[in-house]
């Protein structure tokens, strides 16, 4: 076996994978020298190539930036044979969008146009913001020892928010690993310099966070939107490959052509500090927002030079990341500097929209900032019970706390941050306007500083310039700034095309008699993005009442092995009455996968047991899991959660916002009726 040719750059990081051969062929979705002896007889017949077994002859035919992102026998992969599209994922088994990446790779590989031209390899790369990501990547890596890796790979995607020794112990039982050898594993210097090569070899070319992927050697930053963006993505590299053969190429010898043609580091050009760059549809970082107060909590004198105005959950790590930055703003700026803090809520994220009222609750007895640290400081512990204990910590009279908690007053102050934020563009969280001027995620310090000086200096010219007193500067100032994001407009929530939506025999809620709305939702009980939109479909219920009738359809994901039988465990569970009653506990238990577990469930909804045991077990009830996604798939849902509102498919985890948006539109005539009315002025 020949070596390749690396740069000294990458020495360090393919160490321990001794030779960086490019074109592995070991069975699908294992590794070969895990394998018994049969299987590695077999695959030794099949010879390994690398960039020293293919000549330069083709270079000039791999056209586009390419960088060399070796794999070996020892990393895992899955998928075609002999691959003409090979993506090498960087990922991290806490990171959200990682997981739906991952749903969409599994989902492309199922499908028979790409099944036998692709190949998926993994590269652990777990952020130092999730504090187990670590050890699930040493866990998958043990489990591979064993060639258990996608088990367990699987299994830490399904679990994300439980990835300590006793759960990733427990997922190594359920999947039937050795567990002494795997403990031993898991914790051996193998599996943490296997885990510090993969990050090595990402940070060599330019990888910072997840997921970030290479498809033929192209780097690609962030899971696509939708599958047909990745399908798009991959029928070029098809194409590229498909050339490449054309020109005299091998197909086995197609990654390792493109490697012999690429880059051995990627240099990512400097950050250029405050000098961002505008992206499609968010703000100008070059102009001013008229970002309003309207009151809301702060810190920093009322007549400050500079006004930063945030925008923030109280679940979103990257919000929490910024409170230092915050702390050191108000230490080096204590007289010139207000900072306002606005609400934005993620909808992916369950208890920001409970913490958020928890928060505002607090400010109505002058500790809003007190509760603030709070939260930060304790985010994975942002119960109701919690927030009350530390209103009694922080001296607040409880009872008057749970009241205003509960005040539609607080709820409505919620939604009109959120408007202002949509207003003005900002998106995600935390998002920042310091004097109007937009500043995006959790900036260091620096980046703030430059941009306070900017703004500062502006202020001192400004108050001089036009006589104004510092108490009127920020809302005199405002007066000349943009007041609203001018933006093309965003394609529809939910698209302008009315589908045929059959919903006999689904189980629903609502009114099912004559509703002005129905929405039907394609869910996977072992989908987490599925468990979160379950509070917005709540909120729906109770804003619109009898004008929505709601919806179930199955669609489990390939991805998620066990979520089949949950949805079994719901469907016998329909003719007792008790389908809703079980699909909460689905959702609320989703590690409790077991035959005795939903029998359990079963039994503690009070169902008669035998009865629902023998529908769990007939064939009919797994079809009918079968035909609601036949159903779901012929409606264009290409991905859990996926609605249908009056036959207009909506897709993802969304807020609800987005969804009282499309609602409301429906009510009043649909987009039809928008359009004519448009036409007519």
């Amino acid at each position: 076996m020949k070596n390749l040719s690396v740069s000294t750059a990458l020495a360090l990081a393919l160490a321990l994978t001794s030779t960086a051969n490019v074109g592995c062929t070991g069975q699908r979705g294992g590794t070969p020298q895990k394998q018994d002896a049969a299987a590695q007889d077999a695959a030794s017949t099949k010879k390994v190539l690398t960039m020293d077994d293919v000549d330069d002859k083709l270079k000039d035919k791999v056209v586009g930036e390419r960088f060399r992102v070796t794999y070996t026998e020892d990393d895992n992969y899955k998928g075609a044979e002999n691959p003409l599209v090979t993506i090498v994922e960087f990922s991290d088994y806490q990171c959200p969008y990682c997981a739906r990446f991952t749903g969409m790779l599994d989902e492309l590989l199922k499908d028979p146009a790409y099944k036998d031209d692709v190949r998926i390899v993994f590269k652990q790369f777990p952020l130092p913001m999730h504090k187990d990501a670590d050890r699930g990547a040493r866990a998958s890596y043990a489990a591979g020892l064993q060639g258990k890796f996608w088990e367990m790979h699987d299994k830490l995607f399904a679990n994300p928010k439980a990835m300590t020794d006793a759960d990733v112990d427990k997922y190594a039982q359920e999947i039937g690993l050795d567990m002494a050898k795997f403990k031993a594993d898991i914790d051996s210097d193998a599996a943490k310099n296997k885990v510090k090569a993969d990050m090595d070899l990402g940070k060599n070319f330019g990888v910072r966070g997840t997921p970030s992927f290479f498809i033929n050697g192209a780097w690609q930053r962030g899971a696509p939107r939708a599958i047909d963006a990745l399908k798009q993505i991959v029928d070029g590299e098809k194409k590229v490959a498909s050339e490449l053969i054309a020109a005299g190429s091998k197909r086995e010898e197609v990654y390792a052509r493109i490697m012999r043609a690429a880059a051995d580091k990627r240099d990512q050009p400097p950050p250029q500090q405050n000098k961002q760059q505008q992206r499609p549809g968010a703000p100008d970082p070059a102009a001013s927002y008229a970002v309003p107060t309207d009151g809301r909590p702060a810190f920093g004198p009322e007549d400050a030079l500079v006004t930063v105005i945030e925008f923030s959950d109280f679940q979103c790590p990257f919000c929490n990341r910024v409170t230092d930055t915050l702390k050191e703003i108000k230490t080096n700026y204590p007289s010139d500097v207000r900072v306002v803090f606005r609400q934005l809520p993620l909808g992916f994220h369950d208890r920001a929209r409970p913490a958020a009222k928890a928060a505002l609750a607090a400010a109505q007895q002058g500790k809003f900032w007190e509760m603030h640290d709070k939260m930060f400081a304790n985010q994975k512990g942002l119960t109701d019970e919690n927030f009350v204990i530390w209103a009694k910590e922080l001296g607040l009279d409880a009872a008057k706390f749970q009241k205003d908690m509960n005040d539609p007053k607080i709820e409505q102050m919620i939604k009109e941050d959120e408007e202002v934020a949509t207003k003005f563009g900002a998106r995600g969280t935390p998002a920042f306007f310091v004097n109007g001027r937009f500043l995006s995620g959790a900036q260091p310090f620096p980046a703030f500083d430059s941009l306070i000086k900017e703004e500062k200096a502006k202020a001192e010219k400004f108050m001089a310039e036009k006589g104004v007193s510092k108490k009127d500067l920020y809302e005199t100032m405002r007066k000349g700034w943009e007041t609203e994001l001018k933006v093309p407009p965003p394609p529809p929530p939910a698209d302008h095309k009315r589908r045929d939506v059959k919903v006999d025999g689904l189980p629903g809620k609502g009114n099912l008699k004559n509703p002005k709305v129905t929405i039907v939702e394609c869910s996977d009980f072992d989908c987490p993005f599925c468990n979160r939109v379950t509070g917005t479909v709540g909120e729906i219920m109770k804003e619109y009442g009898d004008k929505v009738a709601f919806y179930f359809r199955n669609y489990p994901l390939p991805m998620h092995k066990m979520a089949e039988p949950a949805h079994r465990a719901a469907v016998a569970a329909q003719p007792q009455g008790k389908f809703w009653e079980m699909h909460d506990l689905l959702f609320a238990n989703r590690d409790k996968r077991s035959d005795e577990d939903l029998k359990a469930f079963a039994s503690q909804l009070g169902l008669d047991v035998a009865a629902w045991e023998k529908a769990f077990n007939d064939p009919a009830t797994a079809q009918r899991v079968k035909d609601d996604m036949a159903a779901c798939s012929a409606l264009d849902v290409r991905g859990a959660p996926g609605f249908l509102i009056n036959g207009r498919y909506l897709s993802g985890a969304q807020p609800f916002p987005v969804f009282k948006e499309v609602i409301e539109e429906e009510l009043a005539g649909g987009f039809e009726a928008k359009a004519k009315a448009g036409d007519k002025k």
